[in-house]
């Protein structure tokens, strides 16, 4: 234990167990109030927007955190170590639930709204997405996207060729890059459409960036640790600082989330995958649970049949 503790400066704001443990119970009761706006199976649009404006605090406590460390870690004398450059890392990615929180909300609240529900199909969710980007960015809805959405978003290969038609036309016509002011207008708009997101999106950014500059060269980042080389847990299992095939994994995730914006398409392929697989099965089982119910009362009635008309020849059979 002296050895460790002689290896690796201590650091306590980052690495001190009371500063992690308020990260923990932070996040870990950012789920308190999820569960009592869904205990009556609804999600109204006040409740959606009052955890938008939780996870917008979450999220400049989380930026307050990288700038900080990106900050102590640049210069001619950084002080912090690459060792607690990887544990702000970790916390990031903890902290950044509470974007998927409110996302996981609103998917909710679109599958049981009362005026045009979304269906739980991969269809329909990139209908929903590709109209939202298309009206914040190129101005209102082409005529044939209501038809499209209609048929629970199932629209046919004819009226999707015409709308796309008409969105490659529009955008041809359009002259909302001509114009200097335009672009950053409607680039602002669609941004404060889903704030949430759009400080998400830009906090992952962040993130890869730091985490990209720190494994590029651990040895190099920060502080420097001369006497020995710090260990990490990775899914469980300890992994060297210099490790190469961590450095690899490292780089290609935080590679993956740099650029801001496609950064939460990985986010939201894997939360509606669980969306939609479980819509899929639960569907599956009450369909499959209504027909063995159906199959037992039909074979009910006909024991029954059969029992009354045993019964009835036994008592009209003369001794």
């Amino acid at each position: 234990m002296d050895n460790v503790e002689k290896c690796i400066p201590a650091n306590p704001d980052i690495s001190g167990i009371g500063v992690r443990a308020a990260i923990y119970a932070q996040n870990l009761l950012c789920f308190l109030p999820v569960i009592l706006y869904l205990w009556d199976g609804e999600i109204s649009l006040d409740e959606l927007a009052g955890i938008q404006d939780q996870s917008t605090g979450m999220l400049a406590i989380a930026f307050a955190i990288l700038i900080t460390t990106a900050s102590l870690a640049a210069g001619s004398s950084p002080t912090v170590s690459n060792y607690h450059a990887a544990i702000v890392l970790d916390l990031s990615w903890m902290n950044n639930t509470s974007t998927w929180i409110w996302f996981i909300l609103y998917v909710y609240e679109r599958s049981k709204a009362k005026y045009k529900p979304v269906i739980a199909t991969w269809s329909a969710w990139r209908t929903t997405f590709w109209a939202t980007v298309y009206t914040y960015l190129l101005g209102p809805e082409p005529a044939g996207i209501q038809d499209y959405e209609s048929n629970e978003g199932e629209g046919s290969d004819e009226t999707r060729k015409i709308w796309i038609q008409k969105v490659v036309q529009r955008a041809c016509r359009s002259a909302w890059w001509s114009t200097p002011m335009t672009p950053l207008r409607r680039l602002v708009r669609l941004i404060l459409a889903a704030p949430v997101l759009s400080l998400g999106s830009i906090h992952l950014s962040l993130m890869a960036a730091i985490g990209i500059w720190l494994w590029h060269n651990p040895v190099r980042f920060g502080k420097p640790i001369d006497r020995c080389t710090p260990m990490l847990t990775v899914f469980g299992a300890s992994a060297s600082f210099n490790s190469a095939p961590l450095r690899i994994f490292s780089l290609t995730m935080y590679s993956l989330l740099l650029v801001p914006g496609l950064n939460l398409l990985p986010p939201f392929a894997f939360f509606l995958s669980l969306h939609i697989s479980y819509n899929y099965v639960r569907t599956r089982y009450h369909t499959t649970t209504k027909k063995r119910i159906k199959l037992v009362r039909h074979f009910s009635t006909l024991e029954f049949h059969a029992f009354s008309s045993l019964i009835s020849s036994l008592l009209l059979t003369p001794s």
